[in-house]
């Protein structure tokens, strides 16, 4: 699924991260503010209609008349009065682009139900559903005639939360709507969802004719992080509408509590998650923890446990997601706004849908990334290289593209041992061999005495321990999220492999609505 391009222009004169502010500001309106003053261009395509979402959400959460005006306008402009949605093609079948349904019927509802252009267009997004191209078990494709018989988690949190709430408002007692909207989810259910991690690959191909598609189930072969996200977010989202005395209330709510299980299990202990969620991939060169799935991730949950979805003890799991937006994946800059890091940009089924594949679409560092203060040396390490060791011992460092963060001198004290502390990108890091303790040790000393995982950086799996001493060498092994590789690795360590230091993403503010916004508006609309 592919977000819209911010160009590093918007950011420009904006690109310094600065330590969180002590601040009571709202989270939610202030990166509403901070989407605006970019100047984005509204469209009906489905990032811009999450977008506004959010906005939607933070407006009526925090009572902020002039935000949710702005956005009810923004959503107005796009509506003829004779509710033909301009721009939009009633031909071109993608699941996307139904998503822009949810905030019309936001709207109708919000605004006294008394505007017919947003019935009428609503109803024409429900009539297209009628005419969508089909599996030949009844399953939606994501996209016609591109991607024949498929269907991608991505799709359910596109179109049946629209088909869901359009079903509730004007046809409650439609059966056949509601066998229906379960049947997709059962269809990605019996294709997708592995029952020994509770976890769900990315989609599958019915008649089995796609270069991914596993010959038994379809399914393509990873657990992408997003795609979970949007799901996790449907079902939470449609069981908000769906009739409790219908049959599918129950499959459904089975389908969300299995799924909170699984995710509480593959949560990292940094507190997000994988890129790619599939073992061995956690902890694997090029795999990171991934800021989009972790914000909906946390939405999901909160919004989850306030509906009665979800038992109340995943509040911890979803505290500890938000601590880790905050403390890593939201920008404080220089001119008061907010900005939003670490997000992958793309992720699709249109290809091989390899792990190469998926890590190889990942922000670039060419900014800042974790909110951690700045240091004199900032500007000369904006461009530093933190993926190369200057030995191939096994080590740990800890730097950013800002420079040394601050504070850490006691925690290289206390961690490295007899290890001695080594300059690593000029001024940019430090770093020490992991003498007498292994990998994982280490890590978790530099978290455990106030180092943030985003800033650490390790060049060996979590079982090994250094050999030697510091080479000195300006080459070395490759890092990664924490190093060469932790394949098999063990996590009961209680260290968190590495978080990749991730730039602004071209995604960038792309991905503020729901995702950002309503988690930041507290999950409680």
């Amino acid at each position: 699924m592919h977000l819209q391009t911010l160009t590093l222009a918007l950011l420009a004169g904006a690109s310094t991260t600065l330590a969180a502010p002590n601040t009571t500001k709202p989270f939610s309106t202030w990166m509403a503010s901070s989407w605006r003053s970019k100047g984005q261009k509204l469209n009906n395509h489905y990032v811009q209609a999450i977008i506004h979402e959010g906005l939607q959400k933070a407006a009526t959460q925090q009572k902020d008349a002039e935000l949710l005006k702005y956005a009810s306008n923004a959503i107005s402009s796009l509506v003829k009065d004779d509710g033909t949605l301009i721009g939009w093609n009633a031909t071109y079948y993608t699941l996307d682009d139904v998503r822009f349904g949810n905030n019309i019927l936001y709207f109708w509802n919000s605004e006294g139900r008394k505007s017919k252009k947003y019935e009428i267009a609503a109803k024409g997004l429900r009539e297209q559903l009628n005419r969508w191209p089909r599996t030949p078990t009844g399953g939606f494709w994501h996209r016609a005639p591109i991607y024949k018989n498929q269907m991608w988690l991505d799709g359910i949190y596109m179109a049946d939360t629209f088909y869901a709430t359009y079903t509730s408002y004007f046809e409650p007692q439609n059966t056949t709507a509601w066998n229906d909207i379960t049947l997709q989810f059962d269809l990605v259910e019996e294709h997708c969802r592995n029952h020994t991690s509770n976890l769900l690959q990315h989609g599958y191909s019915e008649d089995k004719s796609t270069v991914w598609a596993n010959p038994v189930t379809g399914a393509s072969p990873h657990v992408w992080d997003r795609a979970v996200g949007w799901y996790f977010v449907a079902l939470v989202e449609v069981l908000e509408v769906f009739p409790k005395s219908h049959p599918g209330y129950a499959k459904l709510k089975k389908y969300l509590t299995t799924l909170a299980d699984g995710l509480k299990k593959a949560q990292d202990v940094s507190g997000g998650w994988w890129l790619i969620m599939n073992e061995p991939y956690p902890g694997e060169s090029r795999n990171y923890i991934e800021s989009s799935a972790t914000a909906m991730f946390a939405y999901a949950y909160l919004k989850g446990i306030r509906l009665g979805l979800l038992d109340a003890a995943y509040k911890t799991t979803a505290v500890k997601a938000w601590d880790l937006m905050i403390d890593e994946f939201v920008q404080y800059e220089k001119n008061g706004t907010l900005s939003w890091t670490g997000t992958v940009e793309v992720g699709s089924l249109s290809g091989s849908a390899s792990y190469e594949y998926y890590t190889s679409n990942t922000p670039t560092m060419s900014s800042v990334a974790t909110s951690i203060a700045p240091s004199a040396s900032g500007a000369s390490c904006a461009t530093a290289d933190f993926t190369r060791f200057p030995t191939s011992d096994a080590a740990c460092a800890v730097g950013s593209n800002q420079g040394i963060p601050s504070n850490t001198s006691d925690a290289f004290s206390k961690c490295c041992k007899s290890a001695p502390v080594e300059r690593w990108n000029g001024d940019c890091g430090n770093y020490c061999l992991s003498v007498e303790q292994s990998i994982a040790d280490l890590q978790k000393c530099f978290q455990d005495n106030g180092v943030r995982a985003g800033s650490i950086f390790c060049n060996s799996n979590n079982t090994a321990t250094a050999t030697g001493k510091p080479s000195g060498s300006a080459t070395g092994t490759r890092g990664g999220a924490s190093g060469t590789s932790n394949a098999g690795a063990s996590q009961s360590t209680g260290a968190a492999p590495a978080v990749v230091p991730q730039g602004v993403s071209k995604a960038g503010l792309g991905m503020l609505g729901m995702i950002v916004v309503s988690v930041f508006a507290g999950a409680m609309l």
